[in-house]
């Protein structure tokens, strides 16, 4: 998954270690206070850097917080992925990318919250990098359908749909500040991500041998 800058405005490149304090500001000032009550001045009084040089990065605040978090989430969808992409089986697979996710999360709740909380309060242009996340989570939910006997009794929009209900457990987590607990809650997540291929009988197995996990 690539994702690029957010309006074409001028961005230096991220070895620039200006911009990435100014990135680093932008991700502990939006993920602690929220998008709205961040200014551009904060964020350059936390990156110890001047307004003129924010203008020579960043068309504005709008195009600094995409930039930054289209970084992020490239960061996030690579360890993901790369964890999908080790077991052998469907249904180890998810548990791998499902644990690949809780440990980016833990790392630090305020770029998770700044991944994936602020996003939904910053315009329609971070809300499609916040779909495009969705689509690859989809991408993998989707694989279960190759478990079924008739793959085509169930359609790409059931994955679809599983991806907005995971993405909403884990935003209302991240929102009550749960989220360093995310082992406790990732059977849940599998539960429903398999539930549609392999049945209720095997996602409540889930839940059951989550303290093996």
């Amino acid at each position: 998954m690539s994702f690029g800058n957010g309006n074409g405005g001028p961005v230096r490149g991220p070895e620039d270690p200006t911009r990435a304090r100014i990135a680093a500001a932008m991700i502990a000032l939006v993920g602690t206070r929220g998008y709205a009550a961040t200014s551009i001045e904060m964020v350059c009084e936390q990156a110890r850097t001047r307004r003129s040089h924010f203008d020579r990065c960043f068309a504005g605040k709008e195009d600094c917080f995409l930039c930054v978090h289209d970084e992020v989430a490239a960061e996030f969808c690579e360890r993901v992925v790369t964890a999908f992409a080790g077991p052998d089986s469907w249904h180890d697979r998810i548990w791998a990318a499902g644990w690949a996710a809780m440990r980016f999360f833990h790392e630090d709740p305020t770029r998770a919250r700044f991944l994936v909380v602020e996003v939904n309060g910053t315009g329609n242009g971070a809300q499609e990098r916040r779909d495009r996340v969705l689509q690859q989570v989809a991408d993998f939910l989707d694989g279960g359908r190759e478990e079924l006997e008739h793959p085509e009794k169930v359609s790409r929009c059931t994955a679809e749909i599983v991806a907005g209900a995971i993405y909403g457990t884990v935003l209302a987590r991240i929102e009550a500040g749960c989220i360093e607990r995310g082992e406790d809650f990732l059977p849940e997540l599998v539960y429903m991500a398999v539930m549609p291929y392999l049945g209720s009988r095997a996602a409540e197995d889930e839940l059951l041998v989550q303290t093996l996990r």
